[in-house]
């Protein structure tokens, strides 16, 4: 059992953010800054993802009498269960960023900045930002944000405020990446992952949908056609294959992350 504190959740998370941005950073520079190869950039994302994931799991063997993948939320689910809370979280979370976005068109906004780009890669490359961006990340970012730092706000004030302050650090998290307008809708996906967390008892399904959502997004990017398609169940595939041998632990039918202290 883990009883991790809030306030060293939060920090724990900061610093695997700045240590990761640092790494990715000094990779880039030393293969030539701005002149670097596209294959740098995307072995950059890799590189950050692993920094945060080694930096979290520190900080949370502080907290955990015996640190194990299923004490992180790595553990077996039942399936046609979580495949409907799936489809439910995510329903939610395209009508509430498609409400969003007619918000700043009707208000004249450009959340892109200029519109968005398409940028062609050569395969190889695809290949690594797609396996940084839509399989690493995926990974990383829900053990980091739905496994460590939310079950510590959970028991602070309890799931809902819990999966409030985690959307919102969730979205903050994603500032260097994507233009200021676009950040609620990283905080929504953020807050229905923590729901789709709380209802299942598992990262697997959140792992999922993640990486489906994120090779859709990094597929078309990079202008891929009938590719895309391959790209989201591949990614999908990749990443469940990866943590399935680690999902030793059937999740509980109601989640075990703790209530909230009494005072």
């Amino acid at each position: 059992m883990a009883r991790w504190r809030p306030s060293a959740a939060v920090a724990a998370i900061a610093i695997a953010l700045v240590v990761s941005q640092l790494a990715a950073g000094a990779l880039i520079i030393a293969a030539g800054g701005d002149h670097a190869p596209d294959a740098i950039g995307a072995l950059g994302l890799v590189v950050g993802d692993l920094v945060i994931l080694a930096v979290v799991v520190l900080f949370a063997r502080r907290g955990a009498e015996r640190l194990t993948p299923a004490t992180l939320g790595v553990r077996r689910t039942r399936f046609w269960p979580a495949v409907g809370w799936i489809l439910a979280i995510y329903f939610g979370v395209i009508a509430t960023d498609a409400l969003w976005v007619f918000i700043l068109a009707v208000a004249g906004a450009d959340p892109g900045g200029g519109g968005a780009a398409t940028t062609h890669l050569a395969t190889a490359t695809a290949l690594l930002v797609l396996l940084g961006a839509a399989v690493m990340a995926p990974i990383v970012e829900e053990v980091s944000f739905r496994g460590y730092l939310f079950p510590a706000l959970t028991r602070w004030h309890g799931p809902w405020i819990a999966a409030v302050v985690t959307a919102l650090l969730f979205g903050a998290a994603h500032v260097f990446v994507y233009p200021p307008l676009l950040l609620p809708l990283m905080a929504t996906f953020g807050f229905g992952a923590c729901l789709l967390f709380w209802f299942t008892g598992s990262l697997l399904p959140g792992i999922a949908l993640h990486a489906l959502n994120n090779a859709l997004a990094m597929s078309l990017a990079i202008g891929w056609g009938w590719e895309v398609p391959l790209a989201m169940v591949g990614c999908v595939a990749l990443a469940l294959g990866v943590l399935m041998p680690l999902a030793r632990e059937r999740a509980p039918h109601e989640t075990d992350i703790e209530p909230k202290e009494a005072a």
